[in-house]
């Protein structure tokens, strides 16, 4: 059995949920093809499926997967628990599926992004984003963006950088317009690809 067919087979997401990790599945494998071509189908594919795999754990069960290794969450997880799935998700395919450093990044970092991430990393923070089935309204007008930027650039990897930046800008006035904190790792990966674009 491959590891995406046990992957598929150990999944237990909701109906939903499932929807959503298929959609990331589709928008990793067209952004690696389109950004890093180095990234294999199967890798891009392996790390979607996996990185919500915890996402719908309730907070004691994160808690129980970080102390089965010797982790307990940060004060910023706790203030927001929805950051634990990425660690926990994180943990479990490394712990138990022996999944590559490469992909275990990807899932760890997904939903914060951080400072020069690697292209797989990047690659699942951003189809997270973008992926078809999300109807958020600013998920909607991003994937617009995106396209457009693509398009329009003879630079992909500009077009790449300026829609991340924009997600990073979304996600922390979000944060900031419901009063909640904002990891510092996005802070630090909205500069540094702001950087890129100087």
């Amino acid at each position: 059995m491959t590891d995406i067919q046990r992957v598929r087979n150990d999944l237990k997401l909701s109906e939903k949920r499932m929807r959503h990790t298929e959609g990331v599945v589709r928008a990793a494998v067209l952004l690696a093809s389109r950004h890093f071509p180095e990234i294999s189908p199967e890798t891009a594919t392996l790390a979607a499926l996996f990185h919500d795999y915890t996402k719908e754990y309730t907070v004691e069960q994160h808690l129980q997967v970080l102390a089965s290794y010797g982790q307990t969450a940060t004060a910023d997880e706790l203030t927001s628990p929805k950051l634990l799935h990425a660690r926990t998700a994180a943990l479990i395919a490394e712990k138990e599926y022996g999944l590559s450093p490469e992909i275990v990044s990807a899932i760890r970092w997904h939903t914060t992004g951080r400072e020069n991430m690697e292209p797989l990393e990047c690659v699942i923070y951003f189809a997270d984003y973008i992926e078809d089935g999300r109807t958020f309204p600013a998920c909607v007008r991003l994937r617009t963006y995106y396209e457009k930027q693509y398009a329009s650039l003879k630079d992909k990897s500009r077009a790449l950088n300026k829609a991340l930046v924009r997600s990073f800008d979304i996600t922390i006035r979000d944060l900031l317009s419901e009063g909640k904190t904002v990891d510092p790792n996005t802070v630090s990966a909205r500069n540094s690809y702001l950087r890129c674009l100087k």
